[in-house]
C-alpha cells in the first residue's frame, strides 16, 4: 500500500508531528509505502529531514492555518490553495491519503482538498477542544467553521484517546464517522540503559547518586515551565540530591533564565534546546516530571513510559489518561505526599517497571500502525 501522510505544519516539535514520524517508520517495517507531504516552511525541515531516511518528502508552498490572518476563516475559504493541494495528491498517486490534524480548526483546506482529489481518504485529530472552550477571539464563529469543515468531510475521524472521541463525537453531534486509536511510541531497548546513564548523566552533570528528573516539552503557557521550577524546587527542599533537565525551548525561556538568576538552586536545574537524543537522555533519568497543561495523549509522557520512568504527574493528565495509577504513577496532591514517595528508591524502580507494562500493552507504536492498517483497509474497501 503506497500511504501519503499529509501534515497540517504546525511545527516539527509538536507531538502530530513527531507521531507522523513514528506511525511512517512503523508502517515501512510493514512492508508498505509512506511518503510524506507538508509546508515547505523552515518549521517543517527536522521533520522533513528526519523522514527523508523513511519514505519520498513531498514540499509545499501551503500556508498552515496560523499563518493565515483570518486562521481558519481565511483558509476554509481559499478555494484556489484546495486544487492545487488536491492536485499535488492526485501527481503523487498514493493509494490512500493520511491527513494529520493538530485541533479542530486548523487544516480545514486539507479536508477540503482530500475530498477534491478523490483518493481514499482519512483523518487523525490531536486536539478536540473547541474555541470556546479554550476562551479564543471570535470562538463562536472560529467553531462555526470547523463544525461545518468536519462535517462536510465525507472520510473517518480518529482521535488519539477516548475523552479526545467523546468530544468530537459531542462536538459534530455525530458519533458514526468518530474512532478512536491511542498514540503509540516505540519500545526502548532497557538494556541500554547502564550505558546511557554513563554517556549522557556526566554530560549534564548528574552523579550516579543523584535522583535525575528530566521533562521534554515547549516553554510556553502550556508547558508551564515556571510552574516547573517551582515544583524542582519543592523536590529539591525533600529530596536535596535531586537534579532536574528540561528539554526544549520557546518563548518563556527568558522569563526561566530570570527565575534561576533569583533562586540558589541554579546548578542542579538545567534547561537545553530541542536535540535528538531525547530517548538517551530519558533512558539516563530515574523519573519523569510532567506538568504541562497536556491535552491528547503527550508522545513525551508515552516515551518516558517506553523507558520505564516514574511519572510525576498532575491530577488533570491523571484524568487525561486512565491507564496511570498509583502502580505506575506518582500525582502531585496538595498535602505533600508526592513527595515522600520521591524519596523511596526502590519504589520508584517499581512504579517506573509499571509504567513499562502499561506502554508495552497499550501505547506500542507497531500496535497502533496495525490499527491504522485496517482502517486503510476499511476506507479502501468503502471507496
Amino acid at each position: 500500500m503506497k500511504i501519503l501522510l499529509a501534515s497540517s505544519s504546525s511545527g516539527s516539535h509538536g507531538d502530530g508531528e513527531l507521531w507522523l514520524l513514528h506511525l511512517g517508520r512503523a508502517l515501512v517495517q510493514r512492508g508498505h509505502q509512506v511518503l510524506l507531504w507538508a509546508s515547505q516552511h523552515p518549521r517543517m525541515d527536522e521533520l522533513a529531514n528526519s523522514f527523508s531516511g523513511v519514505g519520498e518528502v513531498l514540499r509545499s508552498p501551503y500556508q498552515n492555518t496560523y499563518d493565515h490572518r483570518g486562521r481558519s476563516i481565511s483558509s476554509y475559504l481559499n478555494l484556489p490553495a484546495v486544487r492545487h493541494l488536491a492536485a499535488e495528491w492526485q501527481r503523487a498517486k498514493p493509494d490512500l491519503v493520511h491527513l494529520n490534524k493538530q485541533n479542530l480548526e486548523d487544516g480545514l483546506d486539507l479536508l477540503q482538498a482530500a475530498r477534491r482529489s478523490g483518493l481514499p481518504n482519512l483523518c487523525t485529530l490531536h486536539i478536540t477542544r473547541t474555541a470556546q472552550h479554550l476562551k479564543a477571539r471570535l470562538a463562536p464563529a472560529r467553531d462555526f467553521i470547523a463544525r461545518r469543515g468536519l462535517l462536510n468531510y465525507p472520510g473517518l475521524l480518529v482521535t488519539v484517546d477516548e475523552k479526545q472521541r467523546r468530544s468530537l463525537a459531542e462536538f459534530l453531534r455525530d458519533a458514526r464517522r468518530v474512532r478512536m486509536i491511542p498514540n503509540g511510541v516505540p519500545m526502548f531497548d532497557l538494556s541500554r540503559r547502564d550505558a546511557a546513564r554513563a554517556l549522557k548523566r556526566p554530560d549534564i552533570g548528574a552523579r550516579d547518586g543523584d535522583l535525575l528528573f528530566v521533562t521534554v516539552g515547549s516553554m510556553d503557557t502550556r508547558g508551564r515551565p515556571l510552574f516547573f521550577l517551582e515544583r524542582a524546587a519543592e523536590i529539591l527542599r525533600a529530596v536535596p540530591q535531586a537534579r532536574f533537565l528540561w528539554v526544549g525551548d520557546g518563548v518563556l525561556r527568558e522569563a526561566w533564565d530570570d527565575w534561576i538568576a533569583a533562586h540558589q538552586p541554579i546548578e542542579r536545574i538545567h534547561r537545553v534546546p530541542w536535540r535528538n537524543d531525547v530517548p538517551l537522555l530519558l533512558l539516563a533519568a530515574d523519573a519523569f516530571l510532567h506538568i504541562a497543561q497536556s491535552e491528547g495523549l503527550p508522545l513525551a509522557v508515552l516515551e518516558a513510559m517506553s523507558a520505564a520512568l516514574p511519572c510525576v504527574i498532575t491530577d488533570h493528565l491523571r484524568e487525561d489518561i486512565p491507564s496511570f495509577d498509583p502502580g505506575n504513577s506518582i500525582t502531585i496532591d496538595a498535602q505533600g505526599r508526592w513527595l515522600e514517595a520521591l524519596r523511596d528508591r526502590e519504589r520508584l524502580r517499581t512504579l517506573g517497571a509499571g509504567a513499562r507494562r502499561v506502554a508495552e500493552e497499550k501505547f506500542a507504536v507497531g500496535k497502533m500502525a496495525e490499527s491504522y492498517i485496517d482502517l486503510y483497509q476499511e476506507t479502501l474497501a468503502s471507496a
